[in-house]
């Protein structure tokens, strides 16, 4: 029988020195690493500047809109209280009135006052007393509440003289 051959086994590797060469590669790339990390932290810095001035910039849009949102519900608000007006009974009220009257008044104007609920009534007479007539009739509608008279003058510069009243009057909801 053969006897197999012994193996010899060297468990201790010789140590070889680096060449020249790789390290000075090796020093090379942790300068360009270094490099890069402290241009990479400036423009961090540089951003996060950036984003706080953005940011103070456009405090002031944000609150526009909510300012333009308030405007838009006051003019809605307005609308609304525009629409509120009964003009058909407050029209048909001053038209009946004016026929009671025998067509001595000529209602030139109606403006309403909707946040006060109120109307005022430009009209036009030949007399004061058609004027007065007229009031009358209109403190007996159900629709308005307290009418007086706020002013008369006569209209000297028209040939035929006209009384110009002012009617107020609170309507009823």
């Amino acid at each position: 029988m053969r006897h197999p051959r012994r193996v010899r086994l060297d468990f201790v590797a010789p140590v070889h020195s680096a060449p020249v060469a790789g390290v000075l590669l090796a020093i090379a790339g942790l300068a360009a690493a270094v490099t890069v990390g402290i241009a990479f932290n400036a423009e961090l810095s540089e951003r996060a500047r950036l984003d706080g001035e953005l940011a103070r910039v456009a405090r002031p849009q944000k609150r526009a809109p909510s300012e333009a949102a308030n405007k838009s519900a006051e003019e809605a608000a307005a609308i609304e209280r525009e629409l509120a007006v009964p003009w058909s009974a407050l029209l048909a009220e001053l038209e009946a009135a004016s026929r009671d009257s025998a067509s001595k008044v000529s209602v030139l104007g109606v403006e309403p006052d909707p946040a006060k609920h109120t109307v005022r009534i430009t009209a036009e007479t030949r007399n004061l007393a058609a004027a007065l007539d007229y009031l009358e009739r209109l403190q007996q509608s159900k629709l308005l509440r307290y009418p007086m008279l706020e002013s008369h003058e006569r209209r000297k510069d028209d040939p035929e003289h006209p009384i110009r009243v002012k009617l107020a009057a609170e309507w009823r909801t």
